[in-house]
């Protein structure tokens, strides 16, 4: 089965408590968007401390920040961080020591691939991450459409990486599922589609869940 992350991406604490609370005794992880306002052009809440304090479940950070370094280290401590998902754009140079010290905290390393950035680049580092996730967005808000040409983008991480957990994050709704279903990915990312309508977000886990558990049977 399909993971399921739910990207959170909120303006401040009560949306990220309500939200992450509302999925917790539905899913072992939620994923938590930081954006810097830099990197890309929206700021987002993040605060490890309440993290520290009040979430109840796993997380991984993904972060659209210009300083990955900078930012991990207000996370040393909590607990609940199991994965740190780092942009490959934000310092193609030194991407390969950005990755090897964040590894140095104990957790797991996802690199982070924009839309236009080939696939190919994780070649010379992918003994250096524990997982690829691909954004099927320009990354910084919710709520966009999904860019087709990343269907062919998992299918080929898939093919050159077959040891890699792969992650999709963007524009995961009813409407795309059944393409990124067949591309064989480990993980999606949603985040409109859990925490952005009319039902609540378990009903939406477990909306996304039987689509999920059809698609993989035909």
């Amino acid at each position: 089965m399909i993971d399921i992350i739910p990207s959170i991406l909120v303006p401040d604490e009560h949306t990220f408590l309500a939200w992450s609370r509302a999925v917790e005794e539905v899913l072992p992880m939620i994923q938590l968007d930081i954006a810097d306002g830099q990197f890309v052009p929206n700021e987002t809440w993040a605060d490890p401390n309440v993290v520290d304090e009040h979430l109840q479940i796993d997380c991984e950070l993904h972060l659209m920040v210009r300083d990955p370094l900078k930012e991990v280290r207000l996370w040393e401590d909590v607990q609940q961080i199991k994965r740190v998902l780092v942009h490959y754009e934000s310092n193609p140079e030194n991407i390969t020591e950005i990755l090897a010290q964040i590894h140095s905290y104990g957790w797991e390393v996802g690199l982070v691939l924009n839309p236009d950035t080939p696939v190919d680049v994780v070649d010379d580092l992918v003994e250096e991450i524990d997982s690829l996730m691909l954004m099927g967005v320009i990354p910084g808000k919710q709520g966009q459409k999904f860019i087709p040409k990343t269907i062919a983008r998992i299918k080929e991480a898939r093919e050159r990486f077959p040891n890699l957990y792969i992650e999709l994050d963007g524009a995961v709704n009813e409407e795309t599922l059944p393409d990124i279903v067949a591309t064989g990915v480990h993980a999606i990312c949603p985040g409109s589609s859990i925490f952005g309508n009319d039902r609540t977000p378990a009903e939406n886990v477990k909306l996304m869940r039987d689509m999920i558990s059809t698609l993989t049977k035909n």
